[in-house]
């Protein structure tokens, strides 16, 4: 590639307009030098490199003001990407609002159309109304909080420490984790990635025939979520291990206590109740038990 360029070269290389080069150049992200018989810009290779990364970042929307701090390395890439997601993310969820209320105009006349009732609609249901918002809250704590724990089913039955440690690092091999054995016993404690886990081993059944099942659960028990509320994103995790045995619950109290106290089979109720609740915990327990993932990667 040349060290002296014309614009229309670098036009036609790189695929940005002249004009957006200029206005490149006027607002400081170019500084090319210039031909010295007649005074035309030539751009090298370096100018041709700058362009190129001033198209892939304005392709992500992102300001020139932060390009120009990227380029002049006042701030690191990775930051200036890490905020410009989060813009586009809220961005986004704007536009999800903006079309869902789209649908809700379409076929509306503007003579009838009560506006103060739409614009209510619009902030109940915007970007900033509380269902979106805690569903965008419970999503970011699930994906903060996946290697909470997981499982996986040894190749042994696991009987002494030594075989414990050969089967957590054959998980590590199998998933391509950096593990690191702590402390060596049959609850072993280890690290993967530098997150601090203990394991056990347990038992489940399968065709009548016992097999052994290590469940392993992060030793940080503490509920991740940067930027949410403890409260709110511990509540977050209890209805999402929880939430279906609270549907059941619930579903109960609709549907079978009214029937109980209208034909006052109290008795007959509780056994229900019961029942229930031990499908519940039996379908928890061997949820838990055999819950296998690579949310460590």
């Amino acid at each position: 590639m040349s060290e002296n360029n014309s614009i229309n070269q670098v036009e036609k290389i790189t695929g940005v307009t002249k004009r957006n080069i200029r206005f490149y150049e006027k607002e400081g992200l170019l500084a090319p030098k210039r031909n010295d018989e007649n005074g035309y810009r030539v751009y090298d290779a370096n100018d041709i490199w700058r362009i190129k990364v001033i198209k892939m970042l304005r392709m992500l929307d992102m300001p020139l003001e932060e390009i120009k701090s990227i380029l002049e390395e006042e701030q690191l890439l990775g930051e200036a990407v890490v905020r410009q997601q989060a813009e586009l993310e809220r961005k986004a969820k704007e536009l999800h609002a903006a079309i869902s209320f789209c649908e809700k105009l379409k076929g509306a006349e503007l003579e009838t159309l009560d506006v103060e009732e739409c614009l209510m609609d619009i902030e109940r249901t915007g970007p900033e109304g509380f269902f979106m918002e805690w569903v965008e809250d419970y999503k970011r704590v699930v994906a903060a909080n996946q290697d909470m724990d997981f499982t996986f089913v040894p190749d042994t039955a696991i009987t002494n420490e030594r075989e414990f440690t050969d089967a957590l690092f054959q998980y590590a091999n199998q998933e391509n984790v950096d593990l690191v054995i702590t402390k060596e016993s049959m609850y072993p404690e280890f690290t993967i990635n530098g997150v601090e886990y203990v394991a056990e081993r347990n038992y489940s059944y399968m065709s009548r025939i016992p097999v052994a099942v290590v469940s392993c659960h992060r030793k940080d028990r503490e509920i991740k979520g940067e930027g949410i509320e403890k409260p709110r994103k511990n509540l977050q995790w209890f209805l999402h291990n929880w939430g279906f045995v609270i549907f059941g619950v619930v579903l109960y109290m609709v549907l079978v206590v009214p029937i109980v106290v209208r034909e006052g089979m109290f008795l007959e109720g509780v056994l229900i109740l019961l029942s229930l609740l031990s499908v519940y915990g039996a379908m928890f327990y061997r949820q838990k038990l055999l819950h296998f993932n690579d949310k460590t990667k």
